[in-house]
């Protein structure tokens, strides 16, 4: 009896052990999912300009971070466009700057990265716009300034290099604020070559993944951001055209305190013109 005992608790012990295996497995599996994301291939002209009218059926809509993103690719370069609605989401992009991560190996490691716009960490910038705030034509011009320049992030750690827009050889972004909405435009290349030292380093039909990063504001930056929201005035041009897919305005959404921005999807580029079958 003794030993049918041992032989039953160790039958047991090893049963428990599975499913609490099992259990635990399926937990971190939903704690760790990932967004899976489709990448169609471009069929029309993208001009980066800042201007979604060119992204109409194509955009996915976050909901928790009130973001629409689309994702359009061909044998050469990818393109995606974020339009952010939320005025404080908008207020963090141009203050703390927004970096987009590329995973050629379709994880989460942030292999190689574009920052832009930079931020608005020189006081200099932020104290500019203000005071030309009442005069479109210099608000502008000063606007224009904050998006002169970009960052280029690995690869490798703390690998970090600041150079004009117009000398990121294979690389154009643009951004414009208009009609209550911020529009984000990227094109880039996917591999690299002498031409465009700069790139994803994946190509077309590949499985890449993509993080979307805006730093947390701090309480007092919250706190001026919040009370440059009445009145406020964004640069006019690039006409919204209406709404783009899935995006739209949420009527009566109430504000959340901001705290960052940080999500990965998984993207499976488009391997040619025909459409992607789950």
């Amino acid at each position: 009896m003794k030993v049918q005992s041992k032989v039953f608790k160790s039958i047991f012990n090893r049963r428990s052990l599975i499913l609490f295996s099992i259990f635990l497995s399926a937990i971190l599996q939903v704690g760790c999912s990932t967004i899976e994301l489709n990448s169609n291939w471009r069929d029309r002209e993208i001009i980066v300009d800042g201007n979604n009218t060119e992204w109409l059926g194509t955009m996915y809509y976050f909901e928790e971070e009130n973001i629409s993103v689309g994702l359009l690719n061909d044998e050469n370069f990818m393109y995606i466009c974020m339009i952010a609605e939320e005025p404080l989401m908008r207020a963090q992009v141009m203050r703390q700057g927004f970096t987009l991560w590329f995973d050629p190996d379709g994880g989460k490691e942030k292999t190689f990265g574009i920052k832009f716009p930079i931020g608005r960490q020189a006081r200099g910038i932020t104290r500019e716009m203000r005071e030309m705030e009442p005069d479109p034509e210099r608000f502008r011009e000063a606007f224009e300034k904050s998006l002169a320049e970009l960052e280029i992030l690995g690869p490798g750690e703390d690998v970090r290099k600041r150079i004009p827009v117009e000398e990121a050889r294979g690389i154009e972004i643009d951004m414009e604020a208009s009609s209550g909405m911020l529009v984000y435009e990227l094109k880039v290349p996917l591999l690299f070559s002498d031409q465009h030292p700069y790139a994803v380093g994946a190509e077309a039909g590949d499985s890449i993944g993509i993080g979307l990063e805006i730093p947390k504001m701090d309480r007092k930056t919250i706190r001026r951001a919040m009370s440059e929201r009445t009145g406020e005035r964004m640069p006019g041009g690039g006409g919204m055209g209406g709404r783009a897919g899935r995006m739209g305005m949420r009527g009566g959404r109430r504000q959340q305190m901001p705290s960052g921005l940080k999500v990965w999807v998984a993207v499976r580029l488009a391997s040619d013109n025909s459409p992607i079958s789950d």
